[in-house]
């Protein structure tokens, strides 16, 4: 039997940290976790992150074909790349340096400026690759165009997967409203016959980074027993507002 989805991890990129995956193959898509722009020059070893712009993209984006490469698919798979930078502005210089990394413009460009990543690195970015040979990358790209970009706290299906954009947790500190939103998230699967299971990718914004530390031993409690999802964790008070954590959630349809 086919497994619905299927962990990819190498030692020629960055490793995940905390409870998530580097890369994982679901619904006939390759999902990877953030990457920052921060040389490693042998494995285990990853230097202060880099303060050029372009050269972090390239590092970034360098990192995220070593987990494509594991995955048995290459850069040409590539159909959606995402860009949080924490500086402003740089929509159309990071969108070139990734159209000449891949040789092509992929079809869908996703970019949300934010306040803080990973390290303190200049910018965090993940990319998504089709993984099934029957699938092209513009149905690809219309399959997950609504993450992210759909509406808010409505489960939205689309091709194998359903989709909550904005999901927000409660409580008086990170770690308390990070296990609210879970168990949220949760019950949510669970009401549509699934479970924890079946998350695939999140992306996760935080009102404040020191907190962060909360936020990976609730997913360390929620993901011990599973193969993690994939995800992206920014810094963005601007998007969380009032709420200590706010999350994009990608799960595998089970009906």
């Amino acid at each position: 039997m086919e497994e619905r989805k299927v962990r990819i991890e190498t030692t020629n990129a960055p490793p995940s940290t905390g409870f998530r995956s580097q890369g994982l193959i679901a619904g006939g898509v390759l999902f990877t976790g953030g990457q920052i722009g921060a040389a490693m020059p042998q494995e285990g070893v990853l230097r202060d992150p880099s303060e050029d712009l372009e050269e972090a993209v390239q590092l970034t984006l360098g990192h995220l074909e070593k987990v494509t490469l594991a995955a048995g698919l290459e850069k040409e798979d590539v159909f959606e790349v995402s860009a949080f930078p924490k500086v402003s502005g740089q929509r159309a210089d990071i969108r070139v340096v990734v159209k000449e990394f891949l040789g092509f413009d992929p079809p869908l460009f996703n970019y949300h400026e934010v306040y803080d990543v990973a390290a303190h690195a200049l910018l965090e970015m993940d990319w998504m690759a089709v993984a099934d040979e029957n699938l092209a990358l513009e149905q690809a790209a219309e399959i997950l165009r609504p993450l992210g970009n759909g509406p808010e706290k409505t489960a939205l299906e689309s091709g194998p997967f359903v989709i909550w954009n904005q999901l927000s947790g409660s409580g008086k500190d990170l770690g308390e409203a990070s296990e609210s939103l879970l168990e949220e998230v949760q019950s949510l699967l669970v009401a549509r016959g699934g479970s924890l299971e079946d998350l695939v990718k999140l992306t996760v914004y935080l009102k404040e980074f020191d907190p962060y530390p909360l936020f990976n031993e609730a997913t360390k409690r929620a993901f011990a027993e599973i193969i993690p999802p994939t995800r992206s964790v920014l810094v963005a008070p601007g998007i969380t507002g009032e709420a200590q954590i706010v999350m994009d959630v990608l799960a595998l349809r089970t009906q």
